[in-house]
């Protein structure tokens, strides 16, 4: 018998040398299978999210099993009721052997953990009170209470399991479901109190054309952007900076970056935030140091603002819908994106020049390891300019300790709380700020609040019962009506166009010489101007005479052409981009770098593509054809219809025509027949003189968002500082990339810059005698109210730093209270013709307000632009609408005031 060789240490190690190349062999596989295909090898872009379809497959299975409430009667069930109702789980679920808990009570073993299903059980009952809670609270987004029916979910799950399910994303390759992913899907469901809930789609919350779709009894909807993950493999998104005072050499650059993520560090990085400011950036970001302007500005800016946030957090300072403005540039944030591949050179084509500098990777070392990152996004946003205008938006629309916070008060409300007699206790239903830098174009505010009950008829199926329940409002839940209404809310702009007007007037070839030369002499004798002189009619906002000037009435309104000249002149503001041709995107423009829309300058290379520069258009094309980076939002329209005068159809500019003088003539004279009184202009009729009236009114079809009304005044402070051309509104300054050697020096910027400033065309004294009639609005004019609201009467008198116009949109309800639009217009039934055509029209009671101001120390240039549209309230007492007239308060230039006066540091309650 041979004798036993004796094994030695070498030998263990080969033998479990040789057993781990099969684990690892297993491991390669596994992440081959898994990871997605290389790009460079499949032609695939890696997504920036991935989307588990097992996952999917069992959130399914509740969607059946969560009905109402009161149709439910069976019991929940506990871990024997789990098991006996999906017996095919019971060998996952069923847990450690008696044996073993018997060994574990002895004290012979550990004690095992509970049973599987025991903790299906405990989460079922836990998902079954979240129910409760979630459709049971005040104004919930469901019709009704709902709960969790264990009978139906079992018998969905047990068909799940049973059968295979198609995969859209693969197919011929259908999987099975797993008990494990039923179990994941329920812990999805449960997690953090069940917050997934607020996100789904409900009965009560959706449309009338979604709903038809559901089955009868299904009552909620999970749709699958609910559980997209983001891909592991997708390297770090840029980072997004914010510029104002802060982002200033030797100041902390404030970068947005929510808790727990990547940005965090990386964004106080020198390679990205480059040299300037990245250091105390970085110490910020170590020691949780910030900065104080408007209440606490931090290096880190943690999201957008909440509805409950406090005072104190840093998402003040960061624009509501933030993420849904910069959407396009995410193909270039994300390392995933197309884009961002392409000017790598990741994602070339084969055409793609290979030592072109773009194809450098954008990449950092973090840890020793190289790491992709995106391309970072500056942005035009003050941080302490933006907190102070969204404050001050929530403090009208209802929060009263912004209001506290700030200092915020009104003369009227003397030691009652701001806005005490209104509804709600706010001044306003809903708030829109806008404020632009008049040298640079950059856009350093965009701030929009709603009050309490306003967002409850837009954000679920009813208001809460505090709510006066005749608000003569639909409740319907629309999600775009909740995103910033700055941007992406419009109406008609009323008298905030006479600035547009008092430019074509003085610009006429046959007047306009002369009308200049006479206010320019008024001007020098100082005071209040004359009633009958053009700034004394921007002053009061005289429509009826400004209407005089646009028809001609110096030549008895015969052969006027001065309505096309207006036309014209709201092009030279910015306005009527796109407008040429009847198209969706009339007076439109793009957020982001401040160009028209389709092929007009998109972005900072002009092109159709949105400005991603001459260099890679082409490629852009080959690759992604609908990649378009920009933001279209409605700016200004000004003189256009629909086409074929058809409603809902695209817009166009209304072609010049000859106006029939004794058509214009009937309408100068109103009603009564008689010029120079009161009704002048009113109720006009007579085919096209019709509509081109009701333009000169700012009514009819124009149209104009907070932003745009900003960047008119914003242009008209520009011309009258003496600047040629002007730079277009903008909130992005640079989409940059890092460069290859990761020297903060060498951070290269990117194709994708705002328009460069181009020529306006405004007279510059024409420009200075504008806004010195709107410096009077608040001291003798439609604005006054207001300004003694927020100073006081002999502080008003003073104020010359600041040049402002109001503008209230027709609201035929301005004189009824709440109880007799109940009665004319009621719900659920039909309203008489009358009635539609009055009351109970969908106009909303909106105010503007619009103004330049400059520093009232030394007075110099006019600095910034500030445009407020608000939808006013209704007052408790009367149930009347609050400031009926053009001429009564007017809370967007008490809003514009407040912010304008805390920035210049005439107004206590915090730092300019």
């Amino acid at each position: 018998m041979a004798e036993r060789k004796s094994t030695s240490l070498l030998d263990f190690a080969i033998a479990a040398s040789l057993a781990v190349v099969p684990v690892l062999l297993g491991v390669l596989l596994l992440v081959g299978v898994i990871r997605p295909a290389d790009a460079d090898a499949s032609g695939r872009v890696a997504p920036e999210r991935y989307m588990s379809a097992r996952l999917v497959a069992a959130l399914k299975t509740f969607e059946p099993a969560v009905l109402k409430r009161s149709s439910i009667a069976a019991k929940l069930p506990d871990s024997a009721g789990v098991l006996a109702a999906l017996p095919s789980c019971g060998r996952e679920w069923r847990g450690p052997s008696p044996w073993r808990a018997w060994l574990a009570e002895a004290g012979l073993a550990r004690t095992p953990p509970p049973a599987p299903a025991e903790q299906v059980a405990a989460q079922l009952a836990a998902f079954d009170a979240a129910l409760l809670a979630f459709s049971s609270r005040a104004n919930s987004r469901v019709e009704h209470p709902v709960g969790f029916d264990a009978a139906r979910w079992f018998a969905a799950a047990g068909e799940a399991l049973a059968a295979p399910i198609a995969n859209a994303d693969a197919p011929g390759h259908p999987f099975r479901l797993r008990c494990a992913d039923l179990a994941d899907a329920l812990t999805a469901l449960s997690r953090s109190d069940a917050a997934m809930l607020e996100s789904l789609a409900w009965r009560g919350s959706e449309s009338k054309v979604a709903l038809a779709r559901w089955p009868e009894a299904q009552e909620m909807l999970i749709p699958a952007r609910q559980v997209m993950r983001r891909n592991p493999w997708s390297g770090v998104g840029g980072c997004i900076y914010f510029g104002g005072d802060a982002a200033g050499e030797g100041g902390t650059r404030p970068f947005l970056a929510a808790a727990r993520s990547a940005q965090r560090r990386i964004c106080a990085l020198p390679e990205l935030a480059g040299a300037s400011g990245a250091a105390s950036a970085a110490t910020n970001v170590a020691t949780g140091a910030s900065t104080n302007a408007v209440g606490t500005v931090a290096a880190v800016l943690a999201g957008e603002p909440g509805l409950a946030d406090p005072l104190d957090d840093s998402r003040w300072s960061v624009p509501p819908s933030l993420q849904a403005m910069l959407q396009p540039l995410e193909s270039l944030r994300q390392p995933t994106g197309a884009l961002y591949r392409l000017q790598t050179g990741g994602g070339a084509p084969a055409a793609f020049d290979g030592d072109d500098s773009r194809a450098a990777p954008n990449r950092i070392v973090i840890d020793g390891t190289g790491v992709d990152v995106g391309f970072s996004i500056d942005l035009t946003i003050d941080p302490a300019l933006q907190a102070l205008a969204q404050k001050t938006a929530a403090c009208y629309t209802g929060r009263q300790d912004a209001c506290n916070a700030l200092g915020l008060h009104r003369q009227a409300d003397k030691a009652e709380p701001l806005g005490a007699p209104l509804l709600e206790g706010a001044m306003v239903r809903m708030a829109a700020v806008a404020v632009i830098d008049v040298a640079s174009g950059r856009i350093e505010a965009l701030a929009g609040a709603l009050s309490p009950c306003a967002r409850q008829e837009v954000d679920g199926p009813g208001r809460d019962k505090a709510c006066d329940p005749r608000l003569p409002y639909p409740v319907q839940y629309r999600p775009d009506a909740l995103l910033n209404p700055a941007v992406f809310h419009d109406a008609m702009p009323a008298s905030t166009i006479k600035p547009i007007m008092a430019a074509a007037f003085l610009s006429d070839p046959d007047v306009g010489a002369r009308w200049l030369a006479a206010e320019q002499a008024a001007m020098k004798r100082d005071g209040v101007p004359a009633r009958e002189s053009l700034r004394g009619q921007l002053m009061r906002s005289d429509s009826a005479r400004f209407l005089d000037r646009m028809f001609c009435s110096d030549k008895s309104f015969a052969d006027c052409r001065r309505p096309w000249q207006v036309q014209a002149m709201a092009s030279a503001f910015g306005w009527n981009a796109g407008c040429a041709d009847a198209r969706s995107d009339c007076g439109k423009r793009d957020l982001l770098f401040g160009g028209t829309l389709g092929g007009g300058g998109g972005g900072g290379g002009g092109g159709s593509n949105g400005g991603t520069g001459s260099g890679s258009l082409a490629v852009l094309s080959a690759l992604a054809p609908r990649e378009v980076l920009a933001t279209p939002v409605a700016y200004g329209r000004l003189m256009s219809e629909p086409l074929a005068g058809k409603a809902g159809a695209s817009m166009h500019l209304m072609p010049p025509l000859a106006l029939d003088a004794r058509i214009v003539g009937r309408c100068a004279a109103g009603t009564d027949a008689r010029r120079m009184s009161d009704d002048d202009w009113e109720k006009c009729r007579g085919g096209a003189v019709v509509d081109t009236v009701a333009e000169g009114w700012g009514q009819g079809h124009a149209r104009a968002s907070a932003l745009g009304i900003a960047g008119m005044m914003a242009t008209l402070a520009a011309a009258a500082n003496g600047q040629r051309e002007v730079a277009p509104p903008h909130l992005v300054d640079a989409v940059r990339r890092i460069a290859a050697r990761g020297d903060a020096r060498a951070v290269e910027a990117g194709p994708w810059r705002p328009l460069p400033p181009a020529p306006h065309g405004l007279l510059p004294q024409a420009a200075a005698v504008i806004l010195s009639g709107l410096s009077y609005s608040h001291r003798a004019g439609t604005a006054r109210t207001a300004c003694e609201q927020v100073f006081d009467a002999r502080r008003c008198q003073g104020i010359d730093w600041l040049a402002g116009k109001t503008g209230t949109p027709s609201f035929p309800s301005d004189g009824l209270s709440l109880d007799e639009l109940a009665r004319l217009c009621p719900k659920g039934a039909e309203a008489t013709l009358a009635a539609r055509a009055g009351a109970c029209s969908s106009l909303r009671p909106y105010k503007w307000y619009v103004a330049a101001w400059r520093d009232p120390a030394s007075p110099g240039p006019w600095t910034k632009a500030i445009a407020v549209l608000t939808e006013r309230n209704w007052l408790r007492q009367t149930g009347q609408v609050h400031g009926a007239g053009d001429h009564g308060p007017n809370p967007s230039a008490e809003i514009a005031m407040q912010i304008a006066g805390r920035r210049v540091g005439l107004l206590s309650g915090a730092a300019p």
